[in-house]
């Protein structure tokens, strides 16, 4: 096969599913890995694609920066609402929660009712929603503030988390694809990490269009968190793949 047949093999594949492995192409092209990682070279240069660990993903306007929070607030809203009232159930009375910074986490204090629970979080917008409420006691992680997202990171709020212990985190994700939790921003996995790793019951947050999924930084195993909570539109070839790594609340 030709260079030129080679490399519109590749971009035609990762546009369609977003993402390609050289693995996978070296198999159905029956050529070196080498051969793929100089193609996928070639194509970054030329911005066709953008190169990430094992393959490439599609570049568009869309996926190559991070959204806002207010074009966030707006996105999937009703898989929203579903997935932040399973996050509100799995909350009892007398918890000690990490809850992180997102538009679907911000959710969850319309449906707390009149449980009474301490939550932790680095969320200043999920923070002005909570702060006044009586039944719930509410501790805000400072630190460097990133406007975007409006989550403060940082090594004044990793030391603060880290000297932390929780019943459960809840934390969501841009993308989850095989047993990797990816988010857009290094700072804010770190903290993530560090909230997952001090909690009895670790939780990810993600609706369906972030599975299979990824982004920039890899911050945490599927396999060790106890479960994925997410809406019932996953699609049938990404599900049994999520299944193989975690439980899907």
């Amino acid at each position: 096969m030709l260079k030129e047949e080679r490399q519109n093999f590749i971009l035609n594949h990762v546009k369609k599913n977003g993402i390609i492995r050289v693995s996978d192409v070296t198999e159905v092209l029956d050529v070196t890995e080498m051969t793929i990682r100089r193609d996928l070279k070639e194509l970054e240069n030329k911005n066709k694609l953008k190169r990430i660990h094992g393959g490439a993903k599609y570049i568009d306007d869309l996926t190559e920066r991070e959204s806002s929070h207010q074009e966030k607030l707006h996105m999937n809203m009703e898989y929203k609402i579903i997935i932040a009232k399973k996050v509100s159930n799995l909350i009892k009375d007398n918890d000690t929660v990490f809850i992180g910074a997102g538009s679907t986490l911000e959710l969850v204090s319309n449906y707390l009712d009149n449980k009474k629970c301490k939550i932790v979080t680095n969320s200043l917008f999920l923070f002005n929603k909570i702060y006044d409420k009586e039944n719930i006691e509410s501790i805000l992680v400072g630190g460097r503030i990133r406007k975007v997202t409006g989550a403060f990171v940082g090594n004044f709020s990793d030391n603060i988390v880290e000297s932390l212990h929780f019943k459960s985190a809840f934390i969501g994700v841009n993308g989850i694809n095989y047993n990797n939790a990816y988010t857009y921003n290094e700072q804010e996995g770190e903290l993530q990490k560090l909230a997952l790793d001090n909690s009895v019951h670790k939780y990810l947050v993600a609706d369906h269009t972030k599975i299979g999924k990824e982004d920039f930084y890899s911050f945490y195993n599927i396999d060790e968190i106890q479960a994925v909570i997410s809406d019932d539109k996953i699609s049938n070839d990404k599900l049994p793949i999520l299944k193989e790594y975690t439980d899907i609340i």
